[in-house]
């Protein structure tokens, strides 16, 4: 059998380890960009939507970017107004965060001996040293929020463009494939785009629904702020599987300090109640099999994109990858790589038997 030629594996090696080494370096660039392409392609139905209306490209293109804007309004309000009802109980979270301190310091000097004041000291000289590290904490600050305001407007910028000159750019990944393979990859253009913009608009009607839940649930049980913590619950969740874990340690915290430690069950039972509807039921209608990345490979493209773009990559690396399968998919050569990555298992059966009875349900109701 015919192995691979020493001279092909040395150049995919190098252009691999090139790649990796592009990607992290320019990662400033790459991270705006990338968000760019995708919420652009998330917007692209809208934007021919108006246009079909006859509204102007330019006028269509802003009022998507003014959607982008209303929606970060409409959460902004919600934390505001929750935040403002959140201040009125904070002299009672903090009387409870001082039980529970004393609690932990009696607890500490039981088990090791060490008094409350040389607690109190020990933390004393631990503030003081951060206190002299405090003036570079908030250079970095506010440096890393000018960065995010400049990373934003760059992403707003590139949606402009990508959107304005959609053609000319579609035109542009044409002229690099031959005459006869031109039909084949306007088709793989096509479901890049359309993959893109149903996984972010399905992710975003995902946490949508998991807030209702969350919420919903907080309120029921008695958890003060319910609304507030369910959103900051749910915003970490974008990233897949890390994320829940990371957005349900607040409402926890806040079940334990600023109400009864009774409500800590109550509340982790919403969390993995409202989780598994989500897992279960929403994503695979809202998200589907679109991506058809098998799990296994959908836990390595987020472990990899921490590891290249930090939080950026544990979200942006998802579709990247379902990119690279797509691709993959339509090269012959590169079938072993689209196989590797696809999800030979497929959606549960019994999604498949809900969709089915969603679907005459609705033929129904149109006859």
């Amino acid at each position: 059998m015919k192995g691979i030629s020493i001279y092909r594996a040395t150049f995919i090696l190098a252009f691999g380890i090139a790649l990796v080494a592009a990607l992290y370096y320019g990662r400033q660039f790459f991270i705006p960009f990338t968000f760019g392409c995708l919420l652009a392609m998330l917007f692209l139905p809208v934007c021919k939507k108006l246009e079909s209306w006859g509204v102007g490209r330019v006028p269509a293109i802003l009022l998507c970017l003014f959607l982008i804007f209303l929606l970060l309004g409409a959460v902004a309000a919600v934390l505001s107004l929750q935040a403002a009802s959140f201040a009125k109980d904070l002299p009672q979270i903090q009387e409870k965060l001082t039980q529970v301190i004393t609690t932990l310091q009696d607890w500490i000097q039981s088990r090791f001996g060490v008094s409350p004041q040389k607690q109190l000291d020990m933390l004393k000289k631990g503030v003081s040293s951060l206190s002299q590290s405090g003036s570079n904490f908030v250079t970095m600050f506010f440096s890393g929020l000018l960065g995010s305001l400049t990373s934003f407007a760059l992403v707003l910028v590139y949606i402009f463009f990508l959107l304005w000159k959609r053609e000319k750019y579609e035109e542009f990944f044409l002229k690099l494939t031959r005459n006869e393979n031109k039909p084949e990859a306007k088709e793989t253009l096509g479901q890049i785009t359309k993959v893109s913009s149903d996984y972010l608009a399905g992710r975003m009607l995902s946490m949508g629904m998991l807030a209702i839940l969350y919420s919903i649930g907080f309120s029921i049980v008695g958890l003060k702020n319910g609304i507030l913590l369910g959103i900051i619950a749910v915003i970490p969740t974008i990233i897949p599987y890390v994320g829940p874990l990371i957005g349900g340690f607040f409402p926890l915290a806040m079940a334990f300090v600023a109400s009864s430690s009774d409500l800590v069950i109550p509340v982790l039972l919403v969390l993995v109640v409202a989780q598994a509807v989500d897992n279960y039921l929403i994503e695979p209608f809202v998200l589907g099999s679109n991506l058809n990345l098998s799990p296994f490979v959908t836990i390595v493209s987020i472990v990899v994109g921490e590891l290249i773009w930090g939080v950026a990559g544990m979200i942006l690396f998802i579709p990247l990858f379902a990119m690279i399968h797509i691709v993959a998919d339509h090269v012959p050569a590169l079938h072993p790589i689209a196989f590797l990555l696809g999800d030979t298992e497929g959606e549960p059966a019994f999604i498949g038997k809900i969709k089915e009875w969603v679907g005459k349900a609705k033929e129904k109701a149109k006859k």
